[in-house]
This record gives C-alpha cells, structure tokens and sequence, in this order.
C-alpha cells in the first residue's frame, strides 16, 4: 500500500509540469482578439459589438477579414455584414459570394449578403447567380431567388462544349 501511495505522488508531480505546458498562449489570442476588434471598429462596427463578435469568435482573423472584404466591395453598413459573417461556418466564402454578386446590381447588396449568409456552399451559389444572370439573361432578382431555391444547377444553364 505506501509504495502505491508513493507511486500516486510521484505521479503527480511529473503530471503537473506537463499539464502547465498544455495551456494556451493567452497573450497571442489576446492579440488577435484585439487586432480583430480594432479592424471591425474601422470598418463601422459599434465598439461594444465588436468587443463581443471577437471575444466569443473562434477565428478572430478570419471574422475581421470577412467583414472588412465585404465592406470594401459593397455598401453595407458594419453592424449589417458582422452579423452575416459572425453566423457562418465559411466567412472567407461569404465574403467572396457577397463582393462577387454586388458586382450585378447596385441596391441589391443587402440581399446578397442575405442570400450568401444562408446557403451551405456561398461560393457555389455566387456562381449559379452569376450563370444566370449572365446566360440566361435574368435579372440578378430573379437569379438569386432561383439559386437559393436550387431550382437551376450551374451546369444546367452553362453552354455546352464538345471536345
């Protein structure tokens, strides 16, 4: 029995070290959190939701790029785009999915941010727009309402090539 009990305490003093090593950096994710804060300040977002948005975020870089690209190619406001990209597994796809689509009509950036924020595959769904709005003539509305519904694949309304 006491060389079990010496076993447990030498144990433990070995474990302990080991564990210690094991503990995240905190000074680097402060250091995201905070240069993510300040990004989402410059691009219009309230001090107090930014300090929540990138305090809670998993990936503080990658919400405050996601927001910024979106605020350099539309013209939504902050507050707006950090609730799309706060809500979405793939930020870089939804800002790429957004700056593309405002590209067909101005005024239409707020539904497609919308529309981005909820389809499972943004980038799949930009291109479906563009296909339709592009080959089949349809107005980017219109586009975007069939693209969401999935009621066109991109392959469906492509032109055809022969090899």
């Amino acid at each position: 029995m006491n060389v079990l009990v010496k076993a447990i305490r030498w144990s433990s003093l070995v474990s302990l070290p080991v564990f210690l090593f094991t503990i995240p950096n905190s000074p680097a994710m402060a250091g995201s959190v905070g240069s993510c804060a300040e990004g989402l300040i410059a691009n219009g977002v309230t001090k107090t939701a930014a300090a929540l948005a990138c305090s809670d975020a998993l990936e503080p870089t990658e919400l405050s790029s996601c927001v910024g690209d979106i605020k350099t190619g539309t013209d939504i406001k902050g507050d707006d785009i950090l609730q799309a990209c706060y809500r979405v597994r793939r930020p870089d796809e939804l800002a790429s999915c957004v700056t593309d689509l405002s590209a067909l009509e101005a005024g239409k950036s707020t539904m497609a941010l919308d529309n981005c924020r909820r389809s499972l595959l943004p980038e799949r769904y930009a291109e479906c727009t563009l296909d339709l709005a592009n080959v089949v003539k349809m107005s980017s509305e219109e586009a975007m309402a069939s693209c969401i519904t999935a009621e066109f694949m991109p392959s469906e309304v492509a032109p055809e090539t022969t090899n």
